[in-house]
């Protein structure tokens, strides 16, 4: 009898996050839809002159394949203009080993020479530099993506809308050699593939977006990146309050072929959750809450677990409500999977990664973004390719 009450307490509590699961099968569904609806864009309706900045640092194992992939993009007008820090980088050898291969007009840029600017921005700033009066749209793709031949094609379609004030595409982590912290990483990276379709949540992702010229001239880039580290966040911001939408693009998902260990796994994440932290609070608060419910009813079902094996079997009943969570976070990666594919279909033909594996990854993700969050609570420091950065006065310095 005295455990009666808890029994009941469990149980509402079971059932509010049986509620929970199952709204996230919803929400993976609608996500699917999402993603279908978006293909039905006319591919040949916008095709204005682009110009494509490609920041590169360093001569990172794929990155000849990388910019052979942005050069022959199948769009009719546009121009390459690789972006680097100094002349003398590594990167600067295989630029010009890659950019005779084809017909794709394509220049290297300096990184522009202003203070309180991070290395991305500084490149970027001096790739911009490079604009011409014809370029009505400027798209900024990383180096360490590997976009199929439509790419450009499909981020740059939605800027026909009036309201559509920057398109984004996104990464998705694709393992070489395979191995669990590979498929952990990918995991993790694609739980955030989530609020893309939300107009309060989504972003700029910085390795793939494209902005039109008239909003692009309206945004003072070198005050919005001055202190920042993360200039799609920053850019995001400013899209927005000037009422216009960051629109996904799932047939903008391409791919980064690149392994990690486990320490390696768990630095990157922490440092994109730092990120958010310091630019996106609304996003990190979002993701404490979402991941939060699910790794305390996991917690509280292997109490209920244990309760009706020492105590009674009816609380097996919060247990199974508490612990069905569980199987939902595996079908949920996998119906994600599955919808990027479909958007996206070039990445399903290098897709290594076994079910069992990825469904793994997704029961480990939730767990990782909980560390990650308490982790850096209290973020002072970030360190990226090598430099690092202070947080100072709500921004960033380099250190």
């Amino acid at each position: 009898m005295e455990w009666e009450p808890l029994l009941w307490i469990l149980t509402a509590l079971g059932l509010l996050a049986f509620g929970t699961a199952c709204a996230a099968v919803v929400l993976a569904v609608r996500f699917r839809r999402h993603v279908r609806a978006a293909s039905v864009w006319d591919r040949t309706a916008f095709l204005p002159r682009a110009l494509v900045l490609v920041p590169c640092r360093g001569a990172d194992a794929s990155l000849e394949e990388n910019l052979a992939a942005i050069l022959r993009q199948e769009y009719p007008a546009y121009r390459v203009v690789f972006c680097v820090d100094r002349s003398d980088d590594s990167a600067v050898e295989i630029v010009e080993r890659v950019r005779p291969r084809t017909r794709t007009p394509s220049a290297i840029a300096v990184a522009a020479d202003l203070p309180g600017l991070g290395g991305k921005a500084l490149a970027l700033l001096g790739g911009l530099a490079e604009r011409g009066g014809s370029d009505e749209v400027v798209a900024f793709l990383d180096s360490d993506i590997r976009p199929d031949p439509g790419f450009l094609r499909a981020l740059v379609q939605p800027l026909a809308l009036a309201s559509v004030g920057a398109t984004t595409g996104y990464r998705w982590y694709v393992p070489v050699r395979g191995g669990l912290w590979s498929a952990v990483r990918a995991a993790w990276n694609a739980a955030g593939l989530n609020i893309f379709f939300s107009d309060r949540y989504n972003f700029a992702w910085g390795g793939a977006w494209a902005i039109r010229r008239g909003t692009l001239d309206r945004l003072d880039l070198a005050s919005l990146w001055r202190g920042t580290l993360s200039e799609d966040l920053a850019s995001t911001a400013a899209v927005k309050r000037a009422g216009l939408r960051v629109q996904f693009v799932p047939r903008a998902v391409a791919p980064t072929f690149e392994d990690c260990n486990r320490r390696q796994c768990v630095e990157w994440t922490d440092r994109q959750t730092a990120m958010v932290a310091l630019w996106g609070r609304h996003i990190r608060n979002f993701a404490a809450l979402t991941y939060g419910v699910f790794d305390g009813s996991v917690l509280l079902g292997l109490l209920s677990l244990i309760l009706g094996g020492l105590v009674s079997l009816p609380f097996l009943i919060p247990a199974g409500l508490f612990l069905f969570g569980l199987p939902v976070a595996a079908v949920n990666g996998s119906l994600r999977r599955r919808a990027v594919f479909e958007g996206s279909a070039g990445l399903a033909h290098s897709w290594r990664v076994s079910p069992g594996t990825w469904s793994l990854a997704n029961l480990i993700v939730p767990w990782l973004i909980a560390a990650n969050l308490l982790r850096t609570r209290r973020v002072r420091r970030i360190e990226w390719r090598g430099k690092r950065y202070e947080l100072e006065g709500g921004g960033l310095r380099l250190a």
